[in-house]
């Protein structure tokens, strides 16, 4: 997924959500995706630090080109 140089965390998540959801039509697979779910179930992590604050831009946190970020499941606050 590519995004502008100075991008937010936001952009990052727009990007995500734009790539899936041309990927699934492509392939025909799921119709729907809930994002609201998707960003309240799961957090965007790298190297082993959440990305929470939307406004915050990706060279901040470290991320350069070829960075890998994955999904990790939020814990339920009791």
């Amino acid at each position: 997924i590519v995004v502008v140089q100075n991008a937010t965390v936001l952009d990052l998540k727009k990007a995500i959500r734009r790539f899936m959801e041309l990927k699934q039509q492509r392939e025909g697979g799921v119709k729907y995706i809930s994002w609201r779910y998707v960003w309240r179930t799961y957090h965007l992590v790298f190297q082993g630090e959440k990305l929470e604050d939307d406004t915050m831009r990706l060279k901040d946190y470290g991320i350069r080109n070829r960075d890998e970020v994955t999904f990790m499941k939020q814990l339920r606050k009791k």
